[in-house]
């Protein structure tokens, strides 16, 4: 596969007015002729991810991490990759040629990073990574959107597996049937999700998508998200233009209203679109909920060209389906070969995952931290079980995105039959005592006896042991720790049985 020298960008300026990307900061280098990579923040999902490509690509690969219980142990396990949990060993970089930071533990400014180099090692960022690796494959596939990422990318690389492409790939989280959410392979196609967060905020905001030039890029939706990152939606909206101007084709959600906002400007492009609306290029319509599976017609330009099926549920998983479908289209994969490829694939780690269930009530768990995202998986849950009553757990993600979504996030929680909210799951990059907000502030401006806030998580376990009936639905929803309730639900569960 061919490489090139890598570019990357390290000063990202936005504002109302400008948006503007600078390449300056790495030495011109072929990151991927060295021969051993040393990862900090090694048990992260995408360094996790990394470092088992890598592996794979016989390079000599190690890192450091906390030492509690990650999702991504296993995968390190498997692929004997071993690790330090001592911040402190600066030994430990020395005998690796490249140095890769993300935005965790103090990215660039960790004192590892700093001796590192002390001692004359190239130190790159995650994406800067992330980039070249795309570059080596001529049918790179880039998977964008505020939401919706993960299950999407999951998809379109199940599927080009199931069509016997074997593709690479570089997702967010392992699916549920066990694998990973890496894999290098020898195949012409590479899937990555195209992440929009900055690469070690507040320092160094530049988006990591941008350092991504596909060959295709699927976007389900633009939306303001990241508030440590993006004052605004106008600079979302920019970065999302700067990253479309970098990608050769558009696979576009016609839908989405800020995508449909942007479409005028792009027509240059012709970029390809699709949705429910008979304007898009291909659209969904006769869509049917089960119970087990979500059924829909394909159309392309008004003509019906076949019918598809997917395990995946609500009304945003069609459009992600759709979206993988029109994609594959446009790659030259035959209808009722894609149709099938779909079959099978019941979703990704942490997104809407049925993590338990004794055939009458049931627990999911999700990874969602933003309205939107709680939204689509509420009603998701309510269409799949419309006879059920759903309890939602939530778990809110950062102080500034609850402060800056905090309208959004009890409307929508306020529509839920009964909503628990535990405390704010900070991140070591913001400084918690610049935020005024609490869980306490979304439930009171709920204005709803249904959603109640919790100083801990016990007050939370303990409130839906009061009101949890056999038969209701349980879903644990946030980016935090809240997936470790899992336990202590399952009890409350089987003593609601007995």
């Amino acid at each position: 596969m061919a490489q090139r020298a890598l570019q990357t960008s390290e000063v990202y300026k936005a504002d109302l007015h400008l948006l503007t990307v600078g390449r300056v900061g790495y030495n011109i280098l072929m990151i991927l002729d060295n021969k051993s990579f040393f990862l900090l923040g090694i048990k992260g999902a995408a360094m996790a991810n990394i470092a088992v490509m890598l592996t794979q690509m016989d390079k000599q690969v190690s890192g450091v991490d906390f030492e509690e219980e990650f999702i991504t142990d296993k995968s390190l396990t498997e692929n004997n990759i071993t690790y330090s949990t001592d911040f402190g060993d600066l030994k430990s970089v020395q005998e690796y040629d490249i140095f890769v930071y993300s935005a965790a533990h103090g990215g660039k400014d960790n004192i590892l990073a700093q001796e590192a180099l002390r001692k004359g090692k190239e130190i790159v960022s995650q994406p800067a990574l992330i980039g070249e690796l795309l570059a080596q494959f001529p049918r790179s596939l880039a998977v964008a959107g505020c939401h919706g990422k993960t299950t999407t990318s999951s998809l379109l690389a199940w599927s080009l597996t199931q069509l016997g492409k074997d593709p690479s790939f570089l997702i967010g989280a392992p699916p549920f049937d066990g694998g990973g959410g890496g894999k290098m392979t020898e195949s012409e196609f590479f899937v990555v999700e195209a992440d929009e967060y900055g690469v070690h905020p507040p320092k160094d905001k530049t988006p990591k998508l941008l350092f991504l030039r596909p060959n295709y890029t699927l976007c389900m939706n633009i939306d303001f998200d990241h508030p440590d990152v993006y004052e605004n939606i106008g600079m979302t909206k920019k970065t999302f233009m700067k990253f479309f101007s970098q990608s050769k084709h558009l696979v576009l959600c016609g839908d989405d209203p800020i995508i449909q906002s942007l479409l005028l400007s792009l027509a240059n492009r012709s970029p390809i679109t699709y949705g429910t609306g008979k304007k898009n290029t291909y659209f969904a319509q006769d869509i049917i909920y089960n119970q087990d599976s979500t059924e829909f017609s394909v159309y392309k330009k008004d003509v019906h060209i076949g019918t598809c099926k997917t395990e995946l549920f609500g009304a945003k998983n069609v459009l992600n389906s759709l979206g993988v479908v029109a994609l594959l289209l446009e790659n030259g994969f035959l209808f009722e070969e894609i149709a099938q490829s779909l079959l099978g694939f019941k979703g990704a780690k942490r997104r809407m995952e049925l993590a338990w269930t004794d055939k009458n009530s049931y627990l999911f768990d999700d990874y969602g931290h933003h309205p939107a995202e709680l939204e689509a998986t509420i009603q998701a849950l309510k269409s799949r079980f419309p006879e059920k009553k759903l309890h939602v757990l939530f778990q809110p993600h950062t102080f500034s995105r609850t402060l800056a979504l905090k309208k959004d996030f009890a409307r929508v929680l306020a529509a839920a039959q009964a909503a628990y909210i535990g405390p704010i799951f900070p991140s070591a990059r913001e400084n918690t005592d610049q935020f005024k907000v609490s869980s306490f502030d979304v439930a009171k401006e709920a204005k709803s006896e249904h959603v109640k806030a919790f100083d801990t998580m016990q007050g939370v376990l303990d409130s839906l042991a009061s009101k949890f009936r056999s038969g209701d639905v349980v879903l644990t929803i946030g980016a935090g720790d809240i997936y470790k309730l899992k336990s202590g639900i399952i009890e409350i569960i089987n003593e609601a049985t007995t």
